[in-house]
C-alpha cells in the first residue's frame, strides 16, 4: 500500500523520529553533502525537472525503527522537502515480494526506485533489466575489488550505492572508549551492507587502542531485539565495556542493554541517544539523505552514474551525532582523541577510507 509523506509527519512526532544527521562533533566536516561519487561510466540520459520526478523507496522494515529504514525514509522526506516532489515508501517488504513491488512503480515510470538492502539484490537486477526507463537504487556497502567484482552486475540503470568503511570509523571510536581493553560489534545478518562494517571494526580499533580485544560476530535476525539484547548482556557479563551493532531493529536490543548494564554504546544508522541516552555516546550514521540528494541530482542533470557508487569517509558518505552532553561527561583526553581520530578519519591521514 502506498503511503505519502505528508500523511506521515503527526505520526513522526509521536515516535520522535531522530534528524537526518546530527551536530557534527567539535570541528567535523559537513557531513550535509557528499563531495563525489564513485562509480563506472556516466550513462547520462536527458535532464529532468527535479520537481516533476517520482521517487519511491521500498523498504524491508519499519521507518520507526531508529536506523536502516528510518534513514531512507528521512532521504525520500529530505527530497520531498526540498523539490516538491511526491515521494513515496513501502515499509515491511519481505524478498519473496521485492520484485512485484518494484514491477509496480517500474511500470508508472517512476525516475528514482530505490531497493533499500542488499538482500533485495536479485530482485533489483531482474527489474533493471525489464525496465530500463526507470533508475534503480540498491542501498548496498561495499567498496568492489578482486574479490567482490562479480557481485556488481553491469546494467546502465542499475547503481549499488552505500557509504564504506564506517566500520573502521566505528572502531577507531570504540578503541578509545573502551576502559577495559574489550569491545564488541554485532551484525544482524551476513550481508554486504552490514559484513563491509563489521569487516572494518578491528582496523578501526587498531589504529586507536592496539591493546583491545575486539569481538564480531552475527546475530542471525534484523528484528529480534529480545535476542540481540540477551547476546550483547552475555558479552557484557564478560567484561566487554563498548557496544555496538549493526541489525536493523534488533540492534536497539544491544543498546537497551548497555545502558543497563552501564557501559558505553554507539548507535547506528540514525541518531539513536534517544534510545538509550544513559548509554549512546556517539551515533555513527549513514549519510543516505545526502547521498541520494546527490543521485536524484544526477539523475535530473543526466549526469547518472551506474555500477557501483561508492561514498568514503572523506566523501562525507558517513555522519557522527552530536555529543548530547556527552562530551561534558567523559574524560577530556577520551573526547579530545575522538575527535582527533574523526578529523584525520574524514581528511584521510590515517589512510584511505
Amino acid at each position: 500500500m502506498k503511503k505519502c509523506l505528508a500523511v506521515l509527519l503527526a505520526v513522526l512526532l509521536v515516535f520522535g523520529a531522530v534528524a537526518i544527521a546530527g551536530c557534527a562533533p567539535k570541528d567535523q566536516p559537513d557531513a550535509s553533502k557528499p563531495k563525489e561519487t564513485k562509480a563506472g561510466e556516466v550513462d547520462g540520459g536527458e535532464k529532468k525537472d527535479p520537481s516533476k520526478m517520482k521517487v519511491v523507496a521500498l523498504l524491508s522494515g519499519v521507518i520507526t525503527d531508529n536506523g536502516w529504514n528510518q534513514i531512507c525514509y528521512e532521504s525520500v522526506k529530505n527530497l520531498a522537502d526540498k523539490y516538491g516532489i511526491a515521494a513515496e515508501y513501502n515499509e515491511n517488504i519481505a524478498v519473496s515480494d521485492m520484485a512485484e513491488y518494484i514491477r509496480t512503480y517500474a511500470e508508472e515510470k517512476y525516475d528514482m526506485i530505490i531497493v533499500h538492502g542488499s538482500q533485495f539484490k536479485a530482485s533489483a537486477e531482474e527489474m533493471a533489466r525489464k525496465y530500463p526507463d526507470s533508475h534503480f537504487c540498491l542501498s548496498y556497502g561495499f567498496r568492489v575489488d578482486e574479490s567482490t567484482a562479480d557481485q556488481v552486475e553491469d546494467i546502465p540503470n542499475l547503481a549499488y550505492v552505500g557509504p564504506v568503511n564506517m566500520g573502521v570509523l566505528i572502531g577507531a571510536i570504540m578503541g578509545i572508549l573502551t576502559d577495559n581493553n574489550k569491545v564488541v560489534f554485532l551484525g544482524g545478518q551476513d550481508i554486504p551492507a552490514i559484513t563491509d562494517i563489521v569487516s572494518g571494526i578491528k582496523e578501526g580499533v587498531s589504529l586507536t587502542n592496539k591493546d583491545a580485544a575486539v569481538m564480531t560476530d552475527y546475530l542471525g535476525t534484523l528484528t529480534d531485539a529480545d535476542l540481540a539484547k540477551e547476546r550483547a548482556l552475555a558479552f557484557i557479563d564478560d567484561g566487554y565495556d563498548v557496544i555496538s551493532a549493526s541489525a536493523n531493529t534488533a540492534q536497539l536490543g544491544c543498546l537497551h542493554a548497555a545502558e543497563e548494564r552501564g557501559v558505553y554504546a554507539l548507535g547506528f544508522n540514525g541518531d539513536q541517544y534517544g534510545v538509550a541516552p544513559n548509554a549512546v555516546v556517539l551515533s555513527v550514521m549513514r549519510n543516505y539523505p545526502a547521498i541520494y540528494e546527490d543521485v536524484f541530482l544526477s539523475i535530473a542533470e543526466g549526469t547518472w552514474k551506474s555500477g557501483m557508487v561508492v561514498y568514503t569517509l572523506k566523501d562525507n558518505g558517513t555522519s557522527v551525532s552530536d555529543w548530547h552532553g556527552w562530551d561534558k561527561k567523559l574524560p577530556k583526553e577520551k573526547v579530545d582523541a575522538i575527535n582527533d581520530v574523526i578529523q584525520k578519519l574524514y581528511k584521510g591521514e590515517l589512510g584511505d577510507y
